[in-house]
């Protein structure tokens, strides 16, 4: 899909989701997680590029956006900073999320680096704190956490015949389902009120 995308401004997840099951009829979470990134940005119109530059400007960003008028948007993704695969989902939910929040804004560039995606760093900047947020909600959804939760936690006291289940082993396995990094995916369930319990004394 080569146009230029007819999305409108998007200001939310769940706008994302309403928007792309009516028109395309996709809906985002129909086969649980993970959530296809890469197919979000195919519907939407947004060109990925995963290519190594050695342009000296180029060496430090992880991710970029183009959004200039009556173009199609250009999401360029940097391998180096990229080859751990939850590295390069995160990287390019955070774009998509700049493609959806920031097109009304007079940025038509929004380069990401390791401090504009790093949250408390990007907490300072307005735009890449929402990108963040954005992206975090788009890969590990609060509902999806909750129910696939759920089953994780009853198979885990099944199979190991247990009352509990250790947080890190939670997170573990959360963030393998959800093919999102362990600290991404521990942020997250904090994020959204999930702790572990503390152990009695």
């Amino acid at each position: 899909m080569n146009t230029v995308s007819l999305a409108p401004q998007i200001l939310s997840v769940d706008a994302l989701s309403s928007f792309l099951k009516g028109e395309f009829d996709y809906d985002l979470y129909r086969s649980g997680p993970p959530v296809d990134v890469d197919k979000i940005a195919e519907l939407l119109g947004i060109l990925v590029a995963d290519e190594t530059r050695f342009d000296v400007d180029d060496i430090n960003t992880v991710g970029k956006i183009t959004l200039e008028k009556d173009e199609p948007a250009r999401v360029w993704i940097n391998p180096m900073e990229n080859s751990y695969a939850p590295r390069r989902r995160f990287t390019l939910a955070h774009e998509i999320g700049h493609f959806c929040m920031h097109r009304a804004t007079n940025q038509t560039t929004f380069i990401d680096t390791k401090a504009t995606m790093n949250r408390s760093e990007s907490y300072w900047n307005r735009f890449e704190s929402e990108a963040n947020n954005f992206a975090a909600e788009l890969l590990m959804p609060a509902d999806l956490i909750r129910s696939i939760g759920r089953i994780v936690i009853d198979k885990f006291k099944i199979e190991k015949d247990v009352e509990m289940m250790p947080m890190a082993n939670f997170i573990e396995q959360m963030a393998s389902r959800f093919k999102v990094s362990n600290p991404a995916m521990e942020f997250r369930l904090k994020n959204i009120g999930i702790r572990g319990k503390k152990p009695s004394k």
